[in-house]
C-alpha cells in the first residue's frame, strides 16, 4: 500500500516543478511578462481532456499488467522525457539555431512550451490511474482505503517539498 502511495510523490514533484519554474524560466528565454499566463492554460485544458480519456481507457484495460499500470508506466516515461526537454530547452534551442545574442530565443521557447504541455499531459495521465490503483488494491475495505489515501496525501506533500527544493 505504501509503495503504491509513493507514486504520488513523483506526480506532485512534477506539478511543483512546473509551478516553480514556468514564469521565471520563460522570462529568462526572453518571453515578455504577459505571455506566461497563456502557457498556464495548458494545465486546466489538458486536465479537462486527458484525465477523463485516461480514466475511461484504464477502467477498460485488459493488460496482463493490470488496468492501471500501463498508464502509470507510460506517464512516468513521458514525465522523464518532458523533464529533459524542459531542463535543456535553452541548449536544444541553441542547437536548433537560436542566437545567443538575441534576447528572445524562439526555438528554446517552443521546446519549453511543448515540454511543459507534455509534462501537464503526463502528470494528468498519472494522477487518475494512481488513485484508482489505490482503490483497486484496497478493495472494499474502508479502513484500508483511508490508510492508503493518508499515505497518498503524505507522499504528495513530500513531492511538493522536493519539487520546490529542486528549483
Amino acid at each position: 500500500m505504501i509503495l503504491v502511495s509513493s507514486i504520488a510523490a513523483g506526480v506532485q514533484f512534477g506539478w511543483a516543478l512546473q509551478l516553480s519554474l514556468l514564469t521565471p524560466y520563460v522570462q529568462q528565454l526572453g518571453v515578455p511578462h504577459k505571455w506566461p499566463s497563456a502557457v498556464w492554460l495548458c494545465g486546466p485544458i489538458s486536465g479537462l481532456v486527458v484525465q477523463p480519456i485516461v480514466g475511461y481507457y484504464s477502467d477498460r484495460c485488459k493488460s496482463r499488467f493490470g488496468r492501471r499500470r500501463p498508464f502509470i508506466v507510460a506517464g512516468v516515461a513521458l514525465v522523464a522525457i518532458t523533464v529533459f526537454l524542459i531542463g535543456y530547452a535553452a541548449d536544444i534551442g541553441v542547437a536548433c539555431g537560436d542566437s545567443l545574442d538575441k534576447l528572445t530565443k524562439s526555438r528554446a521557447v517552443a521546446v519549453f512550451v511543448v515540454g511543459f504541455w507534455m509534462l501537464d499531459v503526463a502528470n494528468n495521465m498519472l494522477q487518475g490511474p494512481c488513485r484508482a490503483l489505490l482503490a483497486d488494491v484496497s478493495g472494499s475495505d474502508n479502513k484500508k482505503m483511508s490508510t492508503a489515501m493518508a499515505w497518498f496525501s503524505f507522499f504528495m506533500a513530500v513531492g511538493n517539498v522536493l519539487g520546490y527544493a529542486a528549483r
